[in-house]
């Protein structure tokens, strides 16, 4: 590890928010919004089917939503447009925090340490997710895909990051939750790579990182002493 960190940089999705707990409250905001046109259907068995279709969050968009028409049950169907404009609206608003975030950065913060965020995804969504988690003070810079044009894990994207706080790859940690995109993207621009375990498996090709968490506040015990 080097002698001092002086960034820390975050992906957003299943890192800082819960991605399942955040799911599980649009159900059943879409549960409530939807009865008229749902069958007998359950708050709960809509999460299911959320879950599933959104595969972390992994699964191009457009056939989420085609699942959606396809696997609820409805008394009467909505167009596909509709259940895309209601998740575009809806779920970065349904958004909750992992565990442990706002104590984090703060501490960070604290530290002394430059923040920021490097997520795959539209302007859009990733901005409103991160104003309703109100934690936009925290960041130095807020890095998505859609505006760069280059998504991880290409390093392009982590490089960009790393200008706009005006710090070295070998002073700034990256932490994901994502194997490919978080954890090797950050690795191959020169980042000190922190996975955060339990949301996906690591693949048996790869040598398991030396810094791994369970909870997001471990990332704490990665940054070192501090003057």
């Amino acid at each position: 590890m080097p002698s001092m960190i002086n960034a820390v940089l975050f992906d957003l999705d299943d890192t800082l928010t819960d991605r399942a707990a955040s799911l599980s409250k649009y159900a059943a905001l879409f549960h409530r919004e939807f009865a008229g046109l749902l069958g007998m259907m359950t708050g709960r068995e809509i999460e299911t089917t959320f879950v599933a279709l959104d595969a972390h969050g992994y699964r191009p968009r457009d056939e989420v939503y085609a699942g959606i028409i396809e696997q609820l049950a409805w008394a009467h169907t909505p167009d596909t447009s509709e259940i895309r404009d209601h998740w575009h609206t809806w779920f970065p608003q349904s958004t909750v925090a992992r565990s442990g975030l706002q104590e984090t950065l703060a501490a960070l913060a604290a530290a002394g340490l430059h923040l920021g965020v490097v997520t795959n995804g539209s302007v859009l969504t990733q901005s409103a997710k991160i104003a309703q988690l109100g934690i936009g003070h925290y960041f130095a810079t807020v890095v998505i895909s859609e505006a760069t044009r280059c998504k991880k894990p290409d390093p392009r994207i982590f490089q960009y990051a790393l200008e706009e706080i005006g710090l070295l790859a070998g002073e700034t940690l990256f932490v994901g939750d994502h194997p490919m995109n978080d954890v090797l993207g950050s690795v191959e621009a020169g980042l000190i790579p922190v996975w955060l375990e339990g949301i996906h498996v690591w693949p048996s090709s790869h040598a398991v990182p030396d810094r791994r968490i369970r909870a997001l506040f471990e990332v704490l015990e990665f940054i070192g002493p501090r003057c």
